[in-house]
């Protein structure tokens, strides 16, 4: 199974009279639940399921600690966290003050070879397509109401029927 994805339309906002172009936009499902999370994570190991959640919520926590300390964290595989934020500048120095600190934020960036082997992985699949508010559950179905079913629509999978669409390796 792939990413899934819808085909979406969106218009340019400098050209309103123009009509929107079809973008493929990321279908987001749930995150699992931390106890699915774990027995997944844990399965064929030794570990159990409650020992991955505690060492989660300890990683949580030592997080945490660091980042509000200005610290940079790195969890081996996983990757880094840190801190990031912006300032309104000043011409005085005296005048600055923390108050001045804005879009503070947490970022994260992924550990290199595991984004290496997700995208190495990675394929997609059709979802469905998003067009003026209504939602069409796969491309064949819109293609069928907009009377398109022999277009090709531009180099875009056709689903496969009763499978939601067809899975494209990551070039």
């Amino acid at each position: 199974m792939g990413v899934p994805y819808k085909l979406q339309r969106k218009k340019n906002p400098q050209k309103p009279n123009e009509p929107g172009k079809w973008y493929a936009v990321p279908k987001t499902g749930k995150a699992v639940k931390e106890k699915v999370m774990t027995r997944m994570a844990t399965e064929d190991t030794t570990m159990a399921d409650f020992e991955l959640a505690a060492a989660a919520k300890l990683i949580g926590k030592f997080i945490h600690n660091q980042t509000v300390q200005g610290k940079k964290v790195r969890i081996p595989g996983l990757g880094s966290f840190r801190v990031s934020f912006g300032s309104e500048g000043v011409d005085d120095i005296t005048k600055f003050s923390t108050n001045m600190i804005r879009n503070v934020k947490i970022v994260f960036l992924m550990d290199n070879d595991l984004r290496s082997t997700i995208l190495n992985d990675m394929s997609f699949e059709n979802a469905g397509v998003d067009d003026e508010g209504v939602q069409y559950a796969s491309l064949e179905n819109y293609k069928q109401v907009k009377g398109l079913s022999g277009s090709s629509g531009g180099g875009s999978t056709s689903p496969t029927p009763g499978t939601g669409g067809e899975e494209e390796p990551l070039g």
